[in-house]
Order: structure tokens, then C-alpha cells, then sequence
């Protein structure tokens, strides 16, 4: 496939780099003369110089012998006008990172019919969601759906205290028809065999159907209370939209903004949660507004710097659970290090949906780790090498598992023995480096 990719910033480059990782003909379009030569450097990538809304620029980038289209700058109107013009010269998809919710959360899909854009990605307000699920989880750091709701995947940070410390995986307890499908140590991801033995810090994902969710996690986790007291750090659309949701289930949530203005633009917005101008974070700042009771805090900012160091000081301070939205993937490395439970990157969740866009037909959900790792969930096709033979001898990569398989309604964790059919779902655990193979497993 060949894709013109607009803007080459976090998100155009991340989404320019894994396509391009994937096989396909990309070409990256972007103003910034110093980025031009940067990403030049950088990708496996023909670069162009230039305005991607501009007719001309398109057609300098290829855009008439192209199939798809995707605009991640950081302007909405840039984007737009781009996925339009390459609709105009005959692209036959086109793909658009918006921010303003009013162009996505009007009675009638807008940028669908009205302006033609096929899909649409915001991640400000899948960020709302993935924090959302990291908070409703007790003892889990997030949890992903896949299957219609009906499979969940958990992310548990295993403390020293937790039973499955100093044990093997095999011998871990885990609940019926639940499985631990791999796991993050020191920032690397790993393909667990069943004689690996389990750390502290070790960040462990577990399969389950939905309504085990809570007793998998229970089962490896210390710390279940559920989270009843939150802080946020940040007034923006993220936090915002964090605020709101939290507000609207009864859990007490405190806002920290800068601007006086837009702190009291989010207060009236609340119905119970409260607001706090505050200038500069500071521990002195979370102290007085009691930082150290609180069960969650998020720091989502658009400052990588100011949410690290928010977070950073929340956890010294005695907070439960930290959260940090990043940017920049330069920053990701830098939160383990200080202590920090999750981060949410835009960049990867964009580059997800772009991803699962890009994949669309028999694979219905992707998740990017920022190990490098994906969660795929795909529809076996009928004809493919791994139907119909025992997964034991069809060769799946050492570093994939397929953990779950939905089948005429009925969820099972698959062993070697077991064969899959066409028109199971399955949902896969990853590693960097095998998602190729795994693919071209699934190839009719």
C-alpha cells in the first residue's frame, strides 16, 4: 500500500515509521525545513518539503498513485483540508487526527458525511478512556476490551508483596479460563515461558473474559482498594474530559489548572469535583492540597517535563497510583525511572488506531505497548496457514501467544493441542519483531 502521511510529528512520524516497519510505500510531507532532514535521516521514507493542504505539494508526494491518506498535523483545519484535497485527486481513503470535539461530537458524524474524511482520530478523547479503565480496575494499571467486551486484557505492576513474586509462571493462581500472556521488565517486553520466574516491577498482562476481570487481578495484585479520591494536574481537554467522567461516577476528583480562566471555565463544568488555580507544581503545592490521599494522580498537561515532575512528586508524597501523559517518546524511558505506574502517549494511541485502520477487515483492535509489543485482535480467515492445524505445529512465533478464542459465543484460552477455525476471533500477544510473522500466519 502506499500512504502520503501529512505532518511529521509525534504522530506522523510514529505512524510514518511503523508502516513503513510494515512493508508499505510511505511518503511524509512536512513544513519544519529542520524536521524534513531529521525524519530523512531517521525513517525508511521518501520526505517532501511543503504545505500538505496544498494541491501542488500532494502532487509533488505521489498523492494520485496513492491509496490512502493521513493527516496528523497539529492543526484541524490543516488536516482537514488535506484529507479533501486528496479525496479530490482520487485517493480512495483518507485518515485525520482532530482535536476540537465539535467537529466528532455533534448528533451527526460530520467529518464522515459532511466532509468526507473516512476516519477519525481523536486521542484526546481516547486518552479520557484509557485512564478512565486504569482507575475502574482496582490493582490494575489499565485494561484493554477486545471481542465486543466480551475478553479483557489487565495490566498488573507486581509489587514485592504479591504471590506471584518469586514464582515461575506455571505455578502462578490464576483463576479458571484466564491466562498470563506476557509481560514488561525494565521497559522490554518478554514472551513469558512457563518456567519464567516473576519480579517485583515486572508490568504482567492478563487474559480473561470480562467478568473475571477483577478476580484475575486480585489474584496477583496487593493493593485492590477501589480508587475513590483523584487529582488531576492539567485543565486541558484531557483533563477536562478525565475530570468529568470521574465526576459523573461519584469518585472525588480535585483539578489543578494555571490559567484563572480556564480554571473556571473546567469548574463549571464539574458538578461535585473541585477546582485550584495553582501557577507552578511543587510539593509544597500537592501537600497543602493533600496529594497523599489521594487514591490516583494524573498529570496531563501539555508539558512533558511539568507531568513527569507532577507525578514524580505525587508518588514521593504517597499518592497510590500515578499517571503521566507524554508527547514525546523521548520522555517514555524517564518514567519507570522516577517511579511513574502509567503514561499515555497520543502518539501510540494514534498510531494505533492508524494501525488498525490501515489493517481493517479480519483485524478488529490493536494496541501499541510502548515496549514495541502489540495486543491484536483479528478474525481468522478462511484459507489461512494457521486454520484447521493444531497451534502446536503451524509455527507461531516464539515471541507471540495466542492467549484467547472467541468462538460461536463461547471464550477459551487455546493450548498447543487446539486448532483454530475460520471465523474465530483471537486476541494476540506480541513481542517487537514478530508481529510480521504473526500476520503472515493469518494470510489467506
Amino acid at each position: 500500500m502506499r500512504v502520503v502521511i501529512v505532518g511529521a510529528g509525534e504522530v506522523g512520524s510514529n505512524a510514518a515509521r511503523m508502516l513503513s516497519g510494515e512493508g508499505h510505500d510511505v511518503v511524509l510531507v512536512e513544513q519544519d525545513e529542520a524536521l524534513v532532514g531529521r525524519m530523512g535521516q531517521q525513517l525508511d521514507a521518501m520526505v517532501v518539503r511543503g504545505n500538505g493542504a496544498t494541491p501542488r505539494v500532494l502532487a509533488e508526494a505521489g498523492i494520485e498513485k496513492s491509496d490512502l491518506l493521513v493527516a496528523a498535523t497539529g492543526s484541524d483545519e490543516v488536516n482537514i483540508t488535506s484529507c479533501m484535497a486528496a479525496k479530490h485527486q482520487g485517493v480512495s481513503r483518507t485518515v485525520a487526527r482532530l482535536h476540537n470535539p465539535e467537529y466528532h461530537e455533534s448528533g451527526a458524524p460530520f467529518a464522515q458525511e459532511v466532509l468526507g474524511i473516512d476516519f477519525v482520530i481523536h486521542t484526546e478523547q481516547v486518552a479520557v478512556q484509557e485512564i478512565k479503565a486504569s482507575l475502574l480496575i482496582p490493582g490494575a494499571v489499565d485494561v484493554e476490551s477486545f471481542a465486543g467486551g466480551r475478553v479483557e486484557v489487565a495490566e498488573v505492576i507486581l509489587d514485592e508483596d504479591s504471590p506471584a513474586v518469586g514464582r515461575a509462571v506455571r505455578e502462578v493462581e490464576l483463576p479458571e479460563r484466564s491466562l498470563v500472556i506476557g509481560g514488561v521488565r525494565d521497559g522490554e517486553a518478554l514472551m513469558y515461558r512457563g518456567d519464567t520466574v516473576l519480579e517485583a516491577g515486572d508490568h504482567v498482562f492478563l487474559i480473561s473474559e470480562r467478568w473475571n476481570t477483577a478476580g484475575v487481578v486480585g489474584a496477583v495484585a496487593t493493593d485492590t482498594r477501589p480508587v475513590r479520591e483523584v487529582m488531576v494536574y492539567g485543565g486541558g481537554r484531557i483533563g477536562l474530559g478525565v475530570a468529568e467522567t470521574l465526576d459523573e461516577v461519584d469518585i472525588a476528583v480535585k483539578v489543578i489548572e494555571r490559567d484563572t480562566a480556564r480554571a473556571q471555565y473546567v469548574a463549571s463544568r464539574l458538578r461535585r469535583g473541585s477546582v485550584i488555580q495553582g501557577k507552578d507544581i511543587s510539593r509544597e503545592l500537592l501537600l497543602q492540597e493533600g496529594v497523599e490521599r489521594v487514591d490516583a494522580f494524573i498529570a496531563v498537561t501539555g508539558d512533558d517535563r511539568a507531568n513527569l515532575l507532577g507525578a514524580m512528586y505525587a508518588r514521593q508524597l504517597g499518592a497510590r497510583l500515578t499517571i503521566a501523559g507524554l508527547g514525546r517518546g523521548e520522555f517514555a524511558p524517564l518514567a519507570g525511572t522516577l517511579g511513574i505506574d502509567i503514561t499515555i502517549s497520543p502518539r501510540l494511541l494514534a498510531a494505533g488506531a492508524i494501525s488498525r485502520f490501515v489493517r481493517r477487515g479480519d483485524v478488529a483492535a490493536v494496541t501499541l505497548l510502548e515496549s514495541g509489543a502489540q495486543m491484536i485482535e483479528l478474525r481468522v480467515p478462511r484459507g489461512c496457514r494457521i486454520a484447521g492445524r493444531p497451534l502446536s505445529e503451524v509455527g507461531v512465533p516464539k515471541g507471540a501467544i495466542v492467549g484467547m478464542v472467541l468462538r460461536e459465543g463461547e471464550v477459551t484460552v487455546p493450548t498447543g493441542k487446539d486448532a483454530l477455525n475460520p471465523g474465530d476471533e483471537v486476541v494476540i500477544f506480541a513481542v517487537e519483531g514478530t508481529v510480521d510473522q504473526v500476520e503472515r500466519l493469518f494470510s489467506s
